[in-house]
């Protein structure tokens, strides 16, 4: 008699633990595959931080050792100074209810500098470092770059000429001109007064659109504004001062929140106390003391609220918005760039590890700052900073 062999199939148990184990397999590997490629990424961040600082030192090597300079020409100083395309209208408080001459001063000058698209860094290094995409990071959520396009050399005549006409989809009617670029870094937008269109969303102010064919896009930011003009022998050390890293929606300037978590809006100003960040909200103390907001005015930024709530700044959102594995890419003035754990950078500046990098609104993200203003911090309160940076570019440390 011959034998038949009967198929036995699995059974849903048997079915069931297979499936149980590739899911906690999937559940190790993946994380893994995550790290790995994020530090990919890093690496190449970190490669592009490391060409811009190389490009720092070569321009200074053809500049008698100097940083790229800001606006002087007193024409120029003056037009800004006159308030032009109804900024008293359209920034109450944020730009001209200034407390100070100094301030006000300031604020002028500041404005002139982002206006004027040929001492913009990208711009100014553009031949040292031969390709655009060295400043951008393969991990960044939030982007800058190139918003204004002003085609014509004479650029402080176009702007006059097309007064309050600057941009469209989220343009700036008054002299704020962050992201100015000349003709040749817009793509498809080639002159955005004449246009109505600005070349990357201007997201830093709650606009909208979509991001121009093309246009250069920005996600390392210089450390501009602390260093114009500035002479290499001035700087106590350049092992400690930034001129590039990881940046979020500020392209030309860096405060130490900007720099250890670039992907999150206004984290300088994080909810708390008059100083949050707001349209006119430092200067008209219209924000209260901890209520569980943070930054409602950044609209469509990504989670904006999810960073502040009564317990401080979220731990997890804090570590995700740091772009690289909890940290972040900075080029020096050295010439070398490095790998920094956010919260590390941050202590590395509040031990005076770290110059010409500071704060926006320290009172607000710091421990100290809390007790200042809104009286003793809850216990277990997650803050940006203790004190605070030693390095401040807006005036003396508070008293501690």
């Amino acid at each position: 008699m011959r034998l038949v062999s009967r198929r036995r199939g699995f059974t849903l148990i048997e079915l069931l633990v297979v499936i149980a184990i590739i899911g906690i397999l999937a559940a190790m590997v993946f994380p893994v595959f995550a790290r790995a490629r994020e530090s990919a990424r890093k690496a190449v961040c970190l490669s592009n931080v490391k060409n811009i600082a190389l490009a720092v030192q070569m321009y200074l090597a053809d500049n008698n050792d100097t940083f790229p300079p800001q606006e002087h020409r007193q024409e120029v100083i003056d037009y800004f100074a006159s308030a032009p395309g109804g900024a008293t209208d359209r920034w109450p408080g944020a730009c001209w209810d200034e407390s100070s001459d100094a301030a006000i001063t300031y604020r002028i000058q500041w404005y002139a500098n982002n206006a004027n698209p040929y001492l913009t860094w990208p711009v100014v290094f553009d031949e040292y470092v031969k390709n655009r995409d060295v400043w951008r990071c393969p991990s960044a959520k939030t982007v800058a770059g190139a918003m204004f396009i002003v085609p014509n050399q004479n650029w402080l005549g176009h702007l006059a000429a097309h007064e309050g006409q600057w941009g469209g989809d989220g343009g700036l009617p008054g002299p704020c001109l962050q992201g100015t670029f000349p003709s040749g870094w817009g793509g498809d937008v080639t002159d955005s007064a004449v246009q109505g269109r600005t070349a990357v969303p201007a997201t830093a102010f709650g606009g909208g659109g979509s991001q121009a064919n093309k246009a250069f896009v920005q996600t390392i930011a210089a450390n501009e504004f602390a260093l114009f003009d500035t002479k290499m022998v001035s700087l106590q050390d350049p092992v400690q001062v930034p001129v590039a890293a990881d940046g979020g929606i500020s392209r030309n300037w860096l405060t130490m929140g900007q720099m250890a978590y670039p992907d999150i809006c206004c984290a300088e100003c994080g909810g708390i106390a008059p100083f949050a960040w707001g349209w006119g909200g430092q200067a008209a103390g219209i924000n209260p003391c901890p209520d569980g907001t943070y930054c409602p005015e950044c609209m469509n930024l990504h989670a904006a609220n999810a960073w502040w709530n009564s317990g401080g700044f979220d731990a997890e959102a804090m570590k995700a918005s740091a772009r690289h594995l909890g940290g972040v890419c900075v080029g020096w003035a050295d010439g070398h760039a490095s790998w920094h754990d956010s919260k590390r950078l941050i202590a590395m500046s509040e031990d005076g590890e770290i110059e010409s990098v500071g704060w926006l609104c320290y009172p607000a993200t710091s421990a100290l700052g809390h007790e200042s203003v809104c009286g003793p911090p809850a216990p277990g309160m997650n803050f940006l900073y203790s004190t605070g940076p030693r390095w401040n570019p807006f005036g003396p440390l508070p008293v501690e």
